[in-house]
């Protein structure tokens, strides 16, 4: 980094931070003073960020804090220490990328930087774990939380930190639930990133953004907007698949791995519905007998555990107002259903304790085994033995995550049938779908009212969760309206855990799409359409391939919808699949520049990056007033 600090603005900053701590604590009151202290001195060269500002635990004349040099070509991230010259040496940080020397009230003070991007991984721990511990995440526990995934974390993160902000202001509670992506999905190890030639859309990290890289992008963040109130950092999705029992204990290995890197998360999100027996559910359209169930059952269970099995969960189970009893065919039906993913979950549970124990930080996290990827709709009675079997078993989930029939960054439907007016009706959406007690109950018991039956179905299912004091956690959340929000809000009583990512990112490509049509970034978006309509002809994204041109028929080429109106007038094809093609190469560039289209999004300038954070952050505010209504 080529960074100069002007000599009079590093004194005057030095100064400030004396004056504003002089005789105090170094507290929320004098990061306070010192913000409206340096806000009137009309810095030109630095963007200081008096929220981060820490001492050294060893040596409390010494400070840090974080702040943007404005005098290289982009804002260059930076920390800066200021030290008396009569401090000790043995500072924690090496290398620094410019030294000066300034007077304070007749004191020699040394102003030392050090490179603090995102990407300064080291720098970031350091300063984390020596100064600033405050600054690192916590499980969530029985807390409610907006859980935002980060996609370009660099953009999203400030935005959504800035939201909670806001709304830990206005509302009063803390919904900061940030650094959230499919660990075995989305992000992945950096030596994955490294091996991806970009021409598989649907591989394993498409957003380029490494496991490692979000939890320090997330403390990064956290830093920078001063936030001490405490967040959680989540691994989602460790997803085991697998056709053979090779091919899984190969995925577990790998998942493992992803695991490992995960360490410093406190929140883990595991996926093993490859190992679901779906045939055991009565809803599968070719579902096997009881005799046949309980063939099964005896050949995943020994004698030991078959007792057991059929004993614990005999008893009668209280969620609410409400008691479930479950009947020996029901018992034997969930087992076979479930019985081998929650073997499988205890072996994780039990491998992410032990990668906990040994990292630096707590050993503290929250557990969240994923049933909402089963194709069929969660169930009290599924809730119930899923929770009380790791419970039982002495690994007790924190969240638990329903199929509520929810598709990622797209509306519920609000009607039965498809009008241009409110988007696709229930009957659509329900095509292809293992939901066939849906519709007869949506129109049998809520008088063909699909939210009210949604309502009820929340309602019940947030109660289960409560009973074994765990929080109900709503997947595929972006998209969705308001008066589904607020139904989710009012049925779960506020304890409720909303996952969010692809829309922070459609927000993005919103920006994209709004330049002028002469505009690089404008053309940049096109391109990534164009990218898209590529891979869809070859057939990258499955059946779905087939609707990128019937939306181009439509006349909806590249439009992403109304955010606000759940994009159910957009392109819905590019709404769920646009995104992953960051993660491919611009082969279209006229200027012959093929890089990751995610390498120059990266290079987006300050006013479209302030202008897409903006979007987020009112976004999460926006949800939050109506999950919180």
């Amino acid at each position: 980094m080529d960074v100069r600090i002007r000599a009079d603005e590093a004194a005057k900053v030095a100064s400030e931070i004396s004056q504003a701590t002089a005789g105090h604590a170094l507290d929320a009151d004098a990061r306070l003073r010192l913000a409206k202290r340096l806000e009137s001195l009309g810095l030109a060269g630095l963007r200081p960020f008096p929220g981060s500002l820490e001492s050294d635990p060893d040596h409390r004349s010494v400070y840090y804090l974080a702040a943007d040099v404005l005098t290289c070509k982009n804002p260059a991230p930076v920390l800066i220490e200021f030290a008396p010259a009569s401090a000790p040496n043995g500072r924690p940080f090496a290398n620094p990328v410019f030294e000066a020397q300034v007077r304070d009230r007749g004191e020699d003070v040394i102003v030392r930087v050090f490179p603090f991007a995102a990407s300064d991984h080291n720098n970031i721990r350091v300063f984390a774990e020596r100064a600033g511990r405050s600054f690192l995440p916590r499980p969530q526990r029985a807390l409610p939380a907006i859980a935002a995934g980060n996609r370009h974390p660099e953009i999203s993160l400030p935005a959504v930190f800035e939201a909670y902000r806001e709304i830990l202001a206005r509302m009063g509670v803390n919904l900061a639930s940030t650094v959230q992506l499919s660990a075995t999905r989305e992000m992945t190890t950096e030596e994955a990133l490294s091996a991806r030639d970009g021409e598989d859309p649907t591989a394993v990290g498409h957003t380029r953004v490494s496991i490692r890289h979000l939890y320090h992008a997330g403390l990064w963040a956290a830093i920078r907007a001063g936030w001490r109130e405490g967040y959680t950092a989540e691994a989602d999705h460790f997803i085991v698949s697998g056709n053979s029992e090779a091919e899984i204990r190969r995925s577990v290995e790998a998942v493992k791995t992803a695991i490992r890197h995960a360490a410093g998360y406190t929140k883990f999100t595991t996926d093993t519905s490859h190992l679901f027996e779906l045939e055991a559910d009565p809803r599968h359209a070719h579902p096997w007998d009881d005799s046949k169930v309980r063939e099964r059952f005896e050949q995943l269970f020994q004698g030991q555990e078959r007792k057991w099995i059929l004993s614990e969960f005999s008893q009668p189970f209280e969620a609410g107002e409400v008691e479930y009893r479950l009947s020996e065919p029901e018992i034997l039906r969930l087992a076979v259903k479930f019985g081998q993913s929650l073997k499988l979950n205890e072996e994780l549970y039990d491998y992410i304790s032990k990668v906990k124990s040994e990292a630096a930080s707590s050993g503290s996290f929250d557990f969240e085994p994923s049933i909402d990827e089963a194709d069929t709709l969660t169930t009290p009675q599924e809730m119930i033995f899923t929770m009380h079997w790791l419970k039982a078993r002495g690994r007790p989930a924190q969240l638990c995550p329903p199929n509520l029939g929810f598709k990622k960054r797209q509306a519920y439907p609000a009607a039965m049938e498809t009008a241009r007016a409110h988007g696709v009706g229930l009957k659509d959406y329900c095509k292809g779908k293992m939901w066939p007690e849906l519709l007869e109950r949506v129109v049998k018991n809520f008088h063909a009212q699909p939210l009210q039956e949604l309502a009820a179905r929340i309602s019940g299912l947030a109660a289960v969760a409560r009973s074994f004091d765990a929080t109900l956690s709503i997947h595929s959340g972006s998209g969705k309206q308001p008066e589904v929000l607020e139904l989710i809000g009012k049925a779960a009583a506020g304890r409720v855990n909303y996952k969010i990512s692809g829309e922070l990112q459609l927000q993005l490509f919103d920006v994209l799409a709004g330049q002028p049509s002469d505009s690089p970034w404008r053309r940049l978006f096109e391109r990534m359409v164009r990218r898209t309509n590529d891979f869809a002809a070859r057939g990258a994204f499955g059946y779905e391939s087939e609707l990128a041109a019937k939306y181009r028929a439509m006349g909806l080429e590249h439009q992403l919808g109304d955010s606000s109106r759940g994009r159910v007038d957009g392109n819905l094809f590019l709404v769920f699949w646009l995104g992953n093609i960051i993660g491919t190469r611009d082969i279209h560039s006229p200027d012959g520049d093929h890089r990751f289209f995610k390498e120059k999004i990266d290079e987006l300038p300050e006013d479209l990056i302030r202008e897409v954070q903006r979007h987020n952050s009112r976004y999460v505010v926006w949800l939050a007033e109506h999950l919180r209504a």
